[in-house]
């Protein structure tokens, strides 16, 4: 991650780590005491991790987090988003 990304994730209340992760898990994140942090597999690439962290990002932004809306769907319609970006 650029220092230019660190430094708007801290301002945004949003902390990113990148670290060992089983492979079929890319990315989550978690909220807790007014941040939110982002965890990455570390065995991503980089093109991979900026994807990942995006898509982290985007479940912060929409509301995600408050939503009522089962988990499971809220994955299906983050992953339609990603598909559109590319």
């Amino acid at each position: 991650m650029s220092s230019n990304l660190s430094k708007k994730c801290q301002t945004e209340n949003i902390r990113t780590y990148i670290i060992s992760m089983p492979p079929k898990i890319q990315s989550f994140v978690v909220r807790k005491d007014g941040f939110y942090t982002i965890c990455i597999n570390e065995a991503l690439c980089p093109e991979a991790r900026m994807k990942a962290y995006r898509h982290e990002v985007d479940h912060i932004t929409r509301g995600d987090f408050e939503s009522d809306t089962p988990t499971g769907l809220l994955e299906i319609r983050a992953h339609r988003n990603d598909r559109r970006e590319i």
